[in-house]
């Protein structure tokens, strides 16, 4: 069996702080890499420079991007690969991953998405968060079914089963079955992990082979995501209802109670600021589910949402805004925020 050919390609935008790292992880494989190709989102910074410093060992290309799952779509078009891992500007991948990808590969030749879990690591690349045990060099095969629920299950835990760093795709299942999706926004990445499995069976490896770096900078870190959440998983909610699903109906359904999560988040926070505009856009987020989905969201929505919604709907903010606030200061929006 001839061997795979596998690109790694590194997405960047202003990287410069922890590239050169995220690079050295991608050359220091003990089965090496067949390609190393960077695209650049037109920094500003030093990252062109960090890039060319390398020579040929990387194929360096400064391509204006729209958003980062554009700049994963242009990454895979220019990877002569059969397989790809993307690789974002601050992750690792560990010394042994394409090595352990690579027996996978051969293992399972039919399968065309493969995974290893990750680490979590600060800024200086220590360890923060332990995995779930058991860990294994095994590859083991799951059904895509499987796959899709385990993968939602670990988002909805926070305790994913793999995170963007150490994934390993064929480029012909990127290219023709199942792109990445701008319009998943901010989760363009789960979007994808939701539907791959709709295309292939997947195999995982559970020990870490990659590493997630969770610092201020990073797009995952950053405050107040509430809008752009409800907004993603209003998307995710039409395309499930819509769509072929791979999800089960019980899926199906955390999902839809996902969206109302965050809409009910983004009033939430929208009261407690006072901000007429934010609360506006939030009631239109409500309309938006509604129209997907008649009579689900307030047939779903707990107790301490109701009151929120009613008082709101009513014309009642100087109440509503008094109500959250009041949640706010009894420190319990982690439990209530979670069903």
């Amino acid at each position: 069996m001839t061997s795979p050919k596998i690109s790694i390609a590194i997405p960047a935008y202003n990287g410069e702080k922890y590239l050169r790292h995220t690079i050295e992880s991608a050359l220091h494989q003990t089965r090496c890499a067949d390609e190393i190709i960077l695209i650049d989102d037109d920094s500003t910074d030093r990252t062109a420079d960090i890039a060319k410093s390398y020579g040929d060992k990387i194929n360096y290309y400064n391509d204006k991007a729209t958003g980062f799952a554009d700049a994963w779509n242009r990454a895979i078009n220019k990877a002569s690969g059969d397989f790809i891992t993307i690789l974002h500007q601050d992750d690792l991948l560990h010394p042994e991953y394409l090595e352990h990808i690579e027996q996978a590969i051969e293992k399972f030749p039919t399968v065309k998405h493969f995974y290893s879990a990750c680490n979590y690591i600060d800024t200086s690349g220590l360890v923060i968060k332990d995995l779930p045990l058991p860990h294994s060099f095994e590859p083991v095969l799951y059904s895509g079914t499987d796959y899709a629920h385990n993968y939602l299950m670990g988002v909805m835990s926070n305790n994913h089963i793999h995170r963007c760093p150490g994934v390993t795709t064929s480029k012909s299942l990127l290219l023709n079955e199942c792109s990445y999706r701008k319009e998943a926004g901010h989760i363009a990445d789960d979007d994808f992990f939701y539907r791959v499995g709709h295309y292939t069976d997947v195999v995982g490896i559970a020990l870490p082979l990659a590493s997630f770096r969770v610092h201020d900078e990073s797009e995952t870190a950053k405050a107040d995501l509430s809008e752009r959440l409800a907004a993603d998983y209003i998307f995710q909610t039409l395309q499930t209802k819509k769509d072929k699903s791979i999800f089960s109906d019980a899926d199906k359904f955390i999902i839809y109670i996902t969206a109302i999560k965050y809409i009910n988040e983004f009033l939430f926070y929208r009261l407690l600021n006072k901000d007429g505009e934010g609360i506006s856009n939030a009631l239109k987020k409500a309309d938006d589910f509604e129209d997907i989905m008649p009579g689900f969201m307030k047939q779903n929505l707990p107790i301490w949402a109701k009151v929120m919604w009613s008082l709101t709907e009513n014309g009642n903010l100087n109440t509503s805004r008094g109500y959250v606030a009041s949640l706010d200061s009894i420190k319990k929006l982690r439990n209530i925020f979670i069903r």
